[in-house]
């Protein structure tokens, strides 16, 4: 990880107050998502998909208080056979504060690699936004809906975008001890205009997620 994202993990932390032991609850478990991954540059789309596994932790402290941390990676397969399949590999680290029962105010740092057996992609990304939880009207049923703007994109071997945009949408059940959810999510990135033509590039994907919390 390089020195910046160091000191902006540490400065994450240090924001939060030192709670006791009781105030403490942690929240693991595994997902599995289905992303896509599109890129229309010179007109030409390139698009690949594919199965991604991952794991994550939820630390909450006190009532207000939420830091999650996640990673996934796997193989994108081409939609074509004259393009390279290419693997994805990608982790986020995300601190909130719940402004509201409803509305929780977070920002983060995330790190994404693409690679196959020709190249490398780094990609190094902060982002802030909110996110929302409404009761549906079942017990622990609740629809989930984040924005994020992302002020800050490095992308090796391209410019920085001039519109970068991250969304998600989905359901959460909460029990006693166990919660599931299923999100889907899409990223958004247009970069600026090179020799005449624009780069987009799009990775959206359903992630289903199956934790176990600590203490109930």
């Amino acid at each position: 990880m390089k020195p910046g994202a160091l000191v902006f993990a540490a400065a994450l932390l240090a924001a939060f107050p030192s709670p006791s032991p009781g105030q403490i609850a942690v929240r693991g478990g595994v997902q599995i998502a289905r992303a896509e991954h599109r890129v229309v540059d010179a007109g030409m789309l390139v698009a690949s998909s594919g199965t991604l596994f991952g794991g994550t932790l939820v630390l909450t402290i006190g009532r207000r208080y939420e830091i999650q941390g996640e990673a996934l990676g796997g193989r994108l397969t081409a939609g074509s056979t004259s393009l390279e399949d290419h693997d994805l590999a990608e982790a986020h680290l995300l601190g909130g504060m719940k402004l509201r029962p409803w509305l929780t105010l977070q920002s983060g740092l995330s790190v994404r690699n693409y690679s196959n057996a020709l190249a490398r992609q780094h990609w190094t990304l902060w982002r802030i936004g909110a996110e929302t939880r409404v009761p549906l009207g079942f017990e622990g049923v609740r629809a989930v809906i984040r924005g994020y703007w992302v002020p800050m994109v490095h992308v090796s071997g391209l410019p920085r975008p001039d519109v970068a945009l991250a969304a998600g949408a989905g359901m959460d059940w909460q029990g006693r001890r166990i919660n599931i959810s299923a999100l889907y999510s899409f990223d958004r990135y247009d970069f600026p205009p090179a020799q005449g033509s624009r780069r987009l590039e799009a990775l959206s994907g359903l992630r289903i997620r199956v934790a176990i919390r600590w203490p109930a």
